[in-house]
């Protein structure tokens, strides 16, 4: 009786299936002018290592590691905007560089389906905060996406409304980069 219950239970909440939100790394955005300055971003080990839970379909969740999987189309990002780009674990690594970027990741993911785990809709929020090699805040740039997929598209890639997301945040960073006046300065 107690396995019939256990297992009831497992029914009945669900579980966490694993996808990825690393967007198409060949379509990264291009700017009409790069930023001539060597910039550092930061991610730390335990960014690196973050997992995260949010809400699939049909009463399951989807898990993922964010920043791991950001990471590239984060370094293609800022190779886009700036002459130089150097990763590191924490800012104190960051030697001889113009500006330290620390990259925040958001994210939410829903479904309206209740017969399939994949996410349907996916939101992906970046947030850098820019400093000087002092520590003095320069500038925050935002790029926000999202993303939606319906069945008949994620059916053989279950984690295609995250990519899309990613893809969209990811471009949107870039413009706002290149945009952002401070950065220039």
């Amino acid at each position: 009786m107690g396995f019939v219950a256990a297992t009831a239970l497992v029914m009945m909440t669900g579980c966490a299936h694993q996808i990825s939100m690393s967007p198409d790394a060949s379509k990264t955005a291009s700017v009409s002018s790069k930023i001539n300055k060597q910039v550092a971003y930061v991610i730390s080990p335990a960014d690196m290592a973050k997992e995260v839970q949010t809400p699939g379909g049909g009463g399951d969740k989807v898990k993922y590691q964010p920043y791991k999987d950001l990471d590239a189309a984060l370094y293609q990002a800022f190779s886009a905007v700036f002459a130089d780009v150097t990763k590191v674990s924490t800012p104190s690594e960051a030697k001889g560089v113009a500006l330290v970027i620390t990259p925040s990741v958001t994210t939410t993911s829903s479904s309206d389906s209740m017969l399939t785990w994949p996410p349907t809709q996916f939101t992906v929020n970046l947030v850098c905060t820019v400093v000087d090699p002092k520590g003095q805040a320069v500038t925050q740039v935002q790029g926000s996406g999202s993303g939606q997929a319906t069945f008949d598209e994620f059916k053989s890639d279950f984690s295609l409304a995250a990519r899309r997301a990613s893809r969209a945040a990811v471009d949107n960073l870039v413009k706002a980069l290149e945009n952002s006046a401070e950065l220039r300065r």
